[in-house]
């Protein structure tokens, strides 16, 4: 008798009470596994301060609330080989001290901290770069910007003008919290260069890509530039050289008069393309291979050698420092230099898009 009711409760058991163990086990499981995702993207997603600046980012800081209750946005930076976490307004303070003279009028340097908030939050937006793939932007200015750390570097940048142009660049930033160039809604590649020559170059001119808000607009005040105009000379076969280890089938026999032609220039006045010998070569190609100020160049030769001529300073491309200069200096205020420089853009606060 005994075993037949052990035997009817096993039966029971295992028809009933295991299924409806093995459901909520599940449950369990499944409702921890949403957890963990969801806390996966809100951490992704979250806006997060450190109040460790520049400690090496091993683990991601907490995320304090700023004063009114929303959590503060962050990103990585890759400086000096390691891997940083810093609030988005720290690193537009060190990239507004590294990219533009402290002297400059305080609209120029809002416009500035701007223009470095939104190429940063437009870099995030792409995701994973290969050139530094654990960082969301790097301190090399060729590649994202340069950077200068407020707190240990201010000093070593400034000298004896260290705590006021520091107050400068923090109140320029302070007074645009939050605030990027977009267009359609969309944060932009705001990128900028030193001066223009008159003009700024259009981006499909420079980098064969057509960006509605990166066009041809006059520049003025570009000439304050100490870069503004240069000159560069080569010799003959020092040129050649150059040229040789680039392109080593390049026929430049005869003269140097003759190794230029067919030289094909934007609307702005910069190189867009131009043969060398018979190569045909962009601008941009010339310009670092000879390493000029611009691509904003003509040639002088003799028999003996080249002189390129450039005006300007950088790409052209986006918004002229010393344009953004003058025009602050002319009574502008930040919001309309950027929208000057940066075609049918709006200036949007970040999360308002």
């Amino acid at each position: 008798m005994k075993r037949i009711l052990f035997r009817v409760f096993f039966i029971i058991f295992l028809a009933f009470v295991l299924p409806v163990a093995a459901a909520h086990y599940k449950n369990m499981a499944e409702t921890t596994e949403k957890i963990h995702i969801v806390n996966n993207v809100e951490n992704n997603l979250d806006v997060q301060n450190s109040d460790t600046k520049n400690a090496k980012n091993d683990e991601p800081p907490a995320s304090p609330a700023k004063n009114d209750g929303t959590p503060s946005r962050t990103i990585t930076v890759l400086i000096h080989g390691d891997v940083h976490e810093m609030t988005l307004e720290d690193y537009t303070a060190g990239a507004l001290a590294a990219e533009m003279p402290a002297s400059f009028p305080e609209e120029a340097l809002k416009a500035q901290a701007v223009a470095a908030r939104t190429f940063a939050v437009y870099k995030q937006s792409l995701g994973t770069d290969t050139q530094h793939p654990n960082a969301a932007v790097c301190a090399d200015y060729t590649h994202c910007a340069a950077f200068v750390d407020l707190d240990t570097e201010a000093k070593q940048q400034w000298g004896s003008n260290a705590a006021a142009w520091t107050e400068k660049i923090k109140t320029a930033v302070r007074e645009t919290n939050g605030q990027v160039v977009t267009y359609n809604g969309t944060p932009i590649a705001a990128v900028f260069h030193s001066a223009a020559a008159k003009q700024t170059e259009a981006a499909v001119s420079v980098w064969g890509t057509d960006i509605p808000y990166l066009t041809t607009v006059d520049s003025d005040g570009d000439a304050d530039c100490p870069k503004y105009d240069a000159s560069v000379t080569f010799g003959a076969e020092e040129f050649r050289q150059i040229m040789l280890s680039k392109f080593p089938d390049i026929n430049l026999t005869g003269l140097p008069k003759t190794w230029f032609t067919d030289i094909d220039t934007s609307e702005a006045g910069g190189v867009r393309t131009c043969k060398i010998g018979e190569q045909e070569l962009k601008g941009t190609e010339v310009r670092a291979l000879f390493g000029l100020n611009s691509t904003h160049f003509t040639i002088k030769t003799t028999d003996t050698s080249l002189t390129f001529h450039t005006q300007g300073y950088g790409h052209g491309v986006g918004m002229s420092q010393y344009g953004a200069r003058n025009m602050a200096e002319n009574g502008k205020s930040y919001r309309e230099i950027l929208t000057h420089y940066y075609t049918d853009t709006q200036i949007t606060a970040l999360g308002a898009q």
